[in-house]
């Protein structure tokens, strides 16, 4: 070990970015660990609840397409006609609306991250 003073250059505060062979103003966001956290699991919580949502609401629709193609209607296909399928229906709007709601907060946490960086 010597006793000469070390030659590393002072660090420096923020962040900077500069492309090797072009150069181009481009806007960056400081975003802390939670908030990358918070619109992970928003964006989680929108594929989710509108994969369930379309699963759901193709499952009534088909029961409600084979009805059309029955000549004698048993009665566990009435109770999924008539009860089911509906019921089903009203938990895959549930399902979008859930969705809509996880896509307006992600797109409201966007806004007040965008507001915070520009310095307004």
């Amino acid at each position: 070990m010597s006793n000469t003073p070390s030659t590393n250059p002072p660090l420096q505060i923020g962040s900077s970015l500069v492309p090797l062979y072009v150069e181009r103003q481009m806007k960056v966001y400081a975003v802390t660990e939670g908030e990358v956290e918070s619109l992970s699991t928003l964006n989680a919580q929108t594929t989710i609840f509108y994969s369930v949502g379309s699963f759901l609401a193709s499952a009534a629709i088909s029961i409600w397409v084979n009805a059309v193609f029955y000549t004698e209607i048993p009665p566990a296909a009435l109770v999924a006609k008539y009860i089911v399928a509906p019921l089903v229906l009203l938990v895959s709007s549930a399902f979008f609306f859930l969705g809509w709601h996880a896509t307006r907060s992600r797109r409201s946490t966007w806004e007040v991250l965008k507001m915070e960086s520009s310095g307004r």
